[in-house]
């Protein structure tokens, strides 16, 4: 608890509603910036929900997903474990507290100073998929545990979906055996295996045919004498939209790890789901032009905010974010065609190209929704334009709550 700082987090009445924090914030700094605002109570009920459901697994927050400092800081405090990416990411959950045994470097392909770095503060669990991996490891850091990583791609139809398997993950079939039987010869301790069904995967089943092919690489790998299996790693890709219900991937997952040994710890590596309905943001719309076409009335707005400042997922098509205004309610249920533009001076930054939205006037603050995964890490001050700012805040039983839950005292 030393790491937060409760003067950072704004503590609000149970009743206050999401829209009405966003008009304090507007109305008390006079801004025109963009920012968002980031329910600890979210996070914290994720977390929680996680281990009820699926007490077995244990969760590893992916950094990549959203390193914003106050969500690691929470989930730190909660014992939560990591996984991490880079030297970068674990200097940035250990400067909190976090211990190398709560660390997984699932990146299965590693710069030296990387591993070497992962080396000196303790953090031995590390992912690799290829031969060439395990001899740098041999060489850098042959006392780490490997886990050997093996395609399994889900087949989704989901238009947030991204396959992974194209980037990483062996054949799970002879190459994984062949692995195996590599590191046994280079004298590696072979720690365990882990997959990833891809980003957004709503092919639950996908999990289940995963933890299948573990066991049988299990089985395979005792054959020959590997003794040393501690762990299964079902990897990320789990949603986390505010719509998204756990219960159904809960009970595929238990299910399919019923029958593994119980000395063999079941881990994962959720990134969206912690974080993405945690996060909601608001832009100001600044400028805006309307256009006669053959159609009828386009409009053409400009916000504080774009494709380089939160909505990547837009530009490479993969979702398609609707707004709604926060002050001014529409006049009537017509609708234009609409353009939503970013505020850098590149075409590409796009936020709707062609949607039908009611008409918004100069001066609104447009709100969205589930921003949390994947906007502020992969922001840029392109143009220079800053950053949204994140704004923490929490409910007072939600924090009572907490701070239950970790022993601390509420007014410290």
């Amino acid at each position: 608890m030393s790491f937060i700082n409760v003067n950072e987090i704004k503590i609000y009445e149970n009743q206050v509603k999401e829209h009405d924090i966003l008009k304090q914030i507007i109305a008390t700094r006079d801004q025109e910036d963009a920012f968002y605002i980031l329910d600890l109570g979210d996070v914290i009920k994720k977390h929680r929900n996680w281990l009820k459901k699926m007490p077995r697994v244990v969760p590893h927050f992916a950094v990549k997903c959203n390193p914003d400092p106050m969500v690691i800081k929470i989930l730190a405090a909660m014992n939560a474990s990591f996984d991490c990416a880079s030297q970068q990411e674990i200097e940035q959950v250990m400067q909190y507290g976090v211990t190398p045994d709560k660390i997984i470097f699932a990146n299965p392909t590693k710069s030296p100073s990387h591993i070497k770095f992962a080396k000196s503060v303790g953090v031995d669990k590390m992912t690799v998929d290829n031969e060439l991996e395990l001899f740098k490891i041999k060489n850098l850091f042959p006392e780490a545990k490997i886990i050997i990583r093996f395609r399994c791609d889900g087949n989704s139809n989901h238009p947030r979906f991204i396959s992974l398997g194209v980037k990483f993950g062996c054949d799970p079939g002879d190459e994984a055996n062949k692995l195996i039987q590599f590191s046994k010869n280079l004298g590696l301790t072979l720690h365990g295996f882990s997959f990833h069904v891809g980003s957004s995967c709503y092919d639950f089943k996908a999990y289940a045919c995963g933890i299948e092919i573990c066991k049988k690489l299990i089985t395979f790998a005792k054959s020959i004498g590997c003794k040393d299996i501690k762990l299964v790693d079902i990897g990320g890709g789990f949603p986390g939209e505010i719509e998204f219900q756990i219960d159904e991937l809960s009970h595929i997952i238990n299910d399919a790890i019923e029958e593994i040994d119980p000395n063999i710890q079941v881990i994962s590596e959720p990134g969206r789901y912690y974080v993405a309905s945690a996060f909601t943001l608001a832009s100001y719309l600044h400028s805006k032009k309307t256009m006669l076409e053959e159609k009828g009335l386009r409009h053409a707005y400009y916000v504080n905010c774009g494709v380089y400042t939160g909505f990547i997922e837009e530009l490479l098509n993969l979702n398609s974010r609707h707004p709604i205004s926060l002050f001014n309610q529409p006049v009537s249920d017509k609708k234009y065609s609409s353009t939503l533009w970013g505020q850098t001076c590149d075409s590409y930054d796009c936020i709707i190209k062609d949607g039908l939205l009611p008409e918004f006037q100069i001066g609104d603050w447009l709100v969205w929704s589930n921003m949390g995964a994947y906007t502020i890490s992969l922001s840029s001050t392109f143009n220079g334009f800053m950053l949204p700012q994140v704004h923490p805040f929490i409910r007072k039983s939600q924090w009572q709550d907490f701070c239950a839950i970790i022993r601390c005292d509420v007014n410290n």
